[in-house]
């Protein structure tokens, strides 16, 4: 006896014991009924002629058969010349091709040998009559090819045409429906009974439908629930699977879940975790989407010598990172070292993940305080777990980094250098140790090349490595492609809790002839369930009804007879959105068939979820006391913790006081703060060597400082490296603009009587409190840009009186700094660096910012800046007493200042209640 599916075999033959008893048949399927002859059958070859032509035969491993596509058509100049010119249109031409000779290959399985030679001219008179002339020549080529493959390939014998020679003295056949799909185990199983009912064996086929006896008893009752979304109809599912779960008694059939929609069906099992009951998935998700793939993947990317440093770190903190040395400095805790070398990368803006090394020896080339490039990067020097966290880095990754650039190596040597990345790396324990990581394994036939280390089983298979794996030659981005594909191709099947399972989640197709308690069907709406689906490929429809191939009616019709069967159960149960996004849906119109038809009836489910009602808890905003924990105010406060203090409270209680900064990412690019880095690094190299000189220069001169202080400022700041010059070309390209135009405007400055008495001036002052507020303290610090100084004319009888000028660099919109300027004491920047400059007291400092732009460089001068750091100081002073004192910080932010906040998440501003919001407690 033969049935469809193994899955039914066990159910099978306890029914037969328990309604016949006695002797029992031998009860298979096709595929398990060839695999006791595959010992007889000999290994398929070509003859020489067909080697050269097509490789080897068909395998109908959709990977090894790509590879041999490739490598017979790679010989033709023609398909060197496509693939140089147009990558993505060759991969998927050869992917049409093997698609189509695997179909016809399936085809040809079912097909006795005798009657193969006859349906294969059928097939190439169906080729050249549906595709006749005109457009599509490659693809006739192509396609004619990939047929003439599969007829070689059978030709050298196919894996089931031992399945033709069985001789039973009776044979039984059951299929699901009267369907059965061309190529199928189905199709087989009856194609294999005809020829042994020829030799006069006694034949019947039964092909389960549902029968009278069924139709006329009382009508099956199905329940459909119409819900908002897919995660509401995942939830609805797992909540309807786990009520039918309380009614089945110990020992019963499990509750099936219909794989319709494979993404809702993965939410409810995550749902069902933790539940208590055990489930069992026969549908698996793809080995792709597993951590263990990620260690493969994430590690060939970071190997890549133009790797980024995202990249290099998301292998780090992949998980499946172990030393094998425990006297490394980062093996007690490597997230640690992970950690310090990610925080280190993003201060350095390091984009290139193996320019670290590079970076880090300019760090170490010279001690702090000395001059000179090295002086310029001694602040940047890696902690020491990080230097050894990268250095074992690169030491793992260097047997794949040395592919990367050799000229195209076979993939055999990919693979052996895979191997020895994640042996080295200790990922090889925690994948062999995880099931997903043993399939990855096992796929990959990474112990086909092992040279016997020790502690580390060597089982070859009985081929051992595929010959095309020693052949073919990948360059880095074909390799990563091709594992990928591998990955993609392969299903992980996650071993069932138990052996009686209380959920079993399974295809539409293999649930038609399982007992099951109950059936929940998530995803029976019009898109997913029984709607005609479209053919890909270049096999169409009328050309797969022309050669007798599966085509969408046909694929539709024996999916109606599977459901047709499965409906029969007690208890059915099916969900569907009724939207997807923005476009609306419905349920299936088949279960209106199904109702049509006599099946049953349908009632509009209920949301099996309880509902539990809680009080409204409105969420206020936070107020924050200072004392609590032992948080304290901090001792000094710089001009931008002071601007933070003035645009939220909060917001400098969660980044001044408790320091919580958001992690920059690493972008490429230049970053507005190297920018400005720069162009302050320029300035104060190019007044200190004008000022060096020992006589006046014209115009041109300090153009030509200008520039040479510029790039040598770039230089030694590595924004003239190989990573990050595309980015600061279109400064480099900017800079005579931009010195002409400060030089002019420094004329003009030093014609006024100005002249620069010191730049990058650090400053500080220690603020006073009145009597009884001895134990608070605060120092206001800061770096002035500039200080300019010049001579007053006195007047007649009158002493000459020094003024300063405080100057601030800007770059940006200019409209928004006159603005800022126009405001008073709105502006708390200039007024800050002049609360910390000498001689404010008496009234003798001024202030403005310089625009630098390469159309212009004006200055834009603050009016009233006396009064304004006047009122800053006093209200610093009052507001540092209340918050002394106790004094709530609260979330007053609004407008710009909130819109771009790293601590809104914290704030959660946009969830307060809307009174609280607006009354006078919150503000």
């Amino acid at each position: 006896m033969t049935l469809p599916v193994g899955a039914v075999l066990a159910a099978a033959r306890q029914a037969w014991a328990q309604a016949v008893g006695g002797w029992l048949p031998r009860i298979e399927t096709i595929a398990s009924l060839a695999e006791t002859h595959s010992w007889a059958r000999a290994t398929p070859t070509l003859d020489a002629s067909g080697q050269e032509v097509f490789g080897a035969v068909l395998s109908l491993d959709a990977i090894e058969d790509r590879l041999q596509a490739a490598r017979s058509l790679g010989r033709q100049a023609w398909a060197r010349q496509w693939l140089a010119r147009d990558r993505r249109g060759y991969e998927f031409a050869l992917d049409q091709v093997v698609d189509s000779a695997h179909a016809w290959v399936r085809a040809l399985q079912a097909t006795p040998p005798p009657d193969r030679p006859l349906r294969l001219d059928s097939w190439r008179g169906a080729l050249q009559l549906h595709m006749g002339q005109g457009p599509g020549g490659r693809e006739r080529l192509l396609l004619a090819w990939a047929l003439e493959w599969a007829a070689a390939s059978a030709e050298c014998g196919l894996a089931m045409d031992a399945v033709y020679a069985e001789r039973p003295s009776a044979w039984l056949a059951v299929s699901v429906g009267s369907t059965v799909l061309p190529g199928s185990e189905g199709a087989l199983m009856l194609a294999a009974q005809r020829v042994a009912g020829a030799a006069g064996v006694p034949l019947r086929w039964w092909a389960a439908e549902v029968g009278a006896a069924q139709t006329e008893a009382e009508p099956v009752c199905m329940t459909v629930s119409a819900c908002a979304d897919m995660l509401d109809e995942a939830r609805q599912a797992a909540a309807r699977v786990l009520v039918c779960a309380s009614e089945r008694q110990e020992g019963a059939a499990p509750i099936g879940v219909l794989a319709l929609d494979r993404g809702v069906v993965r939410h409810v099992r995550a749902l069902l975790e933790g539940s208590g009951l055990s489930v069992a998935d026969e549908t698996g998700w793809l080995l792709s989407t597993t951590r263990a793939a990620a260690a493969c993947t994430r590690l060939l990317a970071a190997s890549n010598p133009r790797a980024t440093t995202d990249e290099l770190l998301d292998w780090l903190k992949s998980g499946w990172v172990r030393a094998h040395d425990p006297t490394d400095l980062f093996a007690p805790d490597e997230h640690l070292a992970t950690g310090m070398l990610e925080r280190w990368c993003r201060r350095q803006g390091l984009i290139a993940a193996w320019s670290i090394l590079t970076e880090r020896e300019a760090g170490e080339a010279g001690e702090p305080g000395e001059e000179g490039v090295g002086g310029q990067f001694a602040h940047r020097r890696m902690p020491d777990e990080a230097q050894v966290l990268s250095a074992w880095a690169g030491q793992v990754v260097r047997p794949l980094q040395a592919l990367w650039t050799a000229s195209r190596p076979t993939l055999q040597q990919w693979l052996q250098a895979l191997r020895a990345s994640l042996l080295q790396s200790g990922a090889h324990d925690a994948l062999q140790a995880d099931p997903a990581g043993a399939l990855l394994w096992e796929t990959l036939r990474m112990d086909a090349m092992a040279d016997d280390e020790p502690g580390i089983a060597r089982k070859l298979g009985p081929s051992g490595l595929p010959e095309s794996h020693r052949i073919t030659r990948m360059d880095g981005a074909s390799f990563q492609r091709w594992l990928s594909d591998v990955l993609e191709a392969v299903t992980y099947r996650p071993q069932a809790e138990s052996a009686r399972p209380d959920v079993l989640i399974t295809t539409l197709a293999r649930a038609a002839l399982r007992p099951f308690h109950a059936v929940v069907m998530p995803g029976a709406d019009e898109k997913q369930f029984g709607a005609l689906s479209t053919q890909q490929g270049w096999l169409g429809v009328r050309l797969r009804e022309a050669m007798g191939l599966v085509t969408p009616a046909l694929a539709r019709q024996a999916q109606w007879e599977a459901f047709v069967l499965v409906a029969t159960r007690p208890s059915l149960h099916a969900l569907h959105r009724v939207a997807q996004g923005s476009e609306p849906l419905d349920a299936s119109a088949w279960l209106d068939r199904w109702v049509a038809s006599g099946g049953g009836r349908l009632q509009q489910g209920e949301d099996p979820r309880p509902w539990r009602t809680s009080d409204a808890s409105p969420m206020r905003p936070p107020s924050p006391v200072l004392g609590h924990q032992g948080i304290g105010l901090p001792a000094q406060l710089s001009a931008t913790q002071h601007e933070v203090l003035r645009q939220c409270p909060y917001r400098f209680f969660a980044q001044v006081i408790l320091r919580l900064q958001a992690q920059d990412e690493l972008e490429e690019g230049l970053a507005r703060s190297d920018q400005g880095s720069w162009l302050h690094e320029t300035l104060r190299r190019f007044h200190e060597q004008r000022d060096q000189r020992l006589a006046l220069a014209g115009a041109q001169a300090d153009i030509e400082l200008w520039l040479s202080c510029a790039r040598s400022a770039a230089r030694d700041m590595g924004l003239l490296s190989d990573g990050m010059r595309p980015h600061f070309r279109p400064h480099e390209m900017a800079l005579p603009d931009l010195a002409r135009s400060y030089v002019n405007w420094l004329g003009k400055h030093e014609q006024e009587g100005w002249l620069m008495q010191s730049c990058e001036v650090e400053r500080e002052r220690r603020i006073d409190f009145d009597e009884g507020q001895a134990d608070m303290s605060l120092r206001l610090v800061g770096q002035l840009d500039r200080i300019d100084v010049r001579r007053a004319v006195p007047a007649e009888g009158g002493q000459s009186k020094a003024e300063t000028l405080v100057l601030d660099y800007k770059t940006g919109n200019a409209t928004v700094l006159r603005q800022k300027t126009k405001s008073g004491a709105e502006d708390t920047q200039l007024a800050f660096y002049v609360a910390l400059s000498e001689g404010h007291a008496e009234g003798d400092v001024q202030a403005a910012y310089v625009h630098i732009d390469a159309r212009k460089v004006e200055t834009l001068r603050h009016a009233d800046i006396q009064d304004s750091a006047a009122q800053l100081i006093s209200q610093l002073r009052s507001d540092w007493v209340r918050m002394h004192q106790g004094s709530p910080l609260l979330a007053l932010g609004d407008g710009a200042a909130c819109e771009h906040c790293a601590m809104r998440g914290l704030c959660r501003k946009g969830h307060w209640h809307a009174h609280q919001a607006g009354s006078g407690e919150a503000s």
